[in-house]
């Protein structure tokens, strides 16, 4: 499975949300996973290692089920070494026309675009644009991802007045429920190189992720 957390606009959650997306494929499936960062601030690279990278395309083995690599440049990675993974989760700033597809030779299965509290008005300013952006591809590639936008602290009636001003919508695309606002929390929480999910008051939150990817 392919999994993609992007959004026009930085500052929105996308690093957060994949590498909880990640940890939680980790926890509940026991699979084998690649979490590509594809950012040039490297955040989601340094949450996993706890430095940063010393070259473009490096892997780092965080555990016996998952790994991270750092790909700033969106270089395409062989077929060959993708094989041994059952997970691909990819941050990046922007779903631009075959990207994914010309990082890994695939296409996202699930598309999550995350807006959060603390940049709410800038997320849902930007989110028809990503959406219109997934939209074409979806037409010239001629599949049908599913879309969805995570709301992170964030009333989901204000991300569907966002969707329906988009011009040209994906055909899968839909809001998910809306997460608690753990905002300082989620920030303390990378900071300190900690899933959410472990933090006092927040243990509920794996399960939030968990339904986000239907486990």
């Amino acid at each position: 499975m392919m999994i993609l957390c992007t959004h026009h606009s930085g500052g929105v959650g996308k690093t957060t949300l994949a590498v909880h997306i990640a940890g939680c494929l980790y926890l509940k499936r026991k699979d084998q996973i690649l979490l590509m960062d594809c950012d040039s601030q490297a955040d989601a690279w340094r949450f996993c290692t706890g430095r940063d990278p010393e070259s473009e395309k490096e892997l780092y083995e965080a555990n016996s089920c998952l790994a991270v690599q750092w790909n700033p440049g969106r270089a395409r990675i062989k077929r060959a070494e993708l094989e041994d993974y059952d997970h691909i989760v990819l941050d990046i700033d922007s779903p631009l026309e075959n990207t994914v597809q010309t990082i890994t030779q695939n296409h996202p299965d699930l598309i999550l675009a995350p807006i959060n509290y603390s940049q709410q008005h800038k997320a849902l300013y930007h989110l028809p644009k990503t959406l219109e952006v997934i939209a074409k591809l979806e037409s010239k590639a001629g599949y049908v991802p599913k879309i969805r936008v995570v709301p992170l602290g964030v009333s989901e009636n204000l991300v569907l007045e966002a969707i329906a001003s988009t011009k040209e919508k994906p055909t899968d695309c839909k809001v998910a429920v809306a997460m608690e606002n753990f905002q300082d929390e989620a920030k303390d929480a990378i900071a300190a190189r900690e899933y959410l999910w472990n933090l006092d008051g927040c243990e509920h939150t794996l399960n939030y992720f968990c339904t986000l990817l239907g486990i």
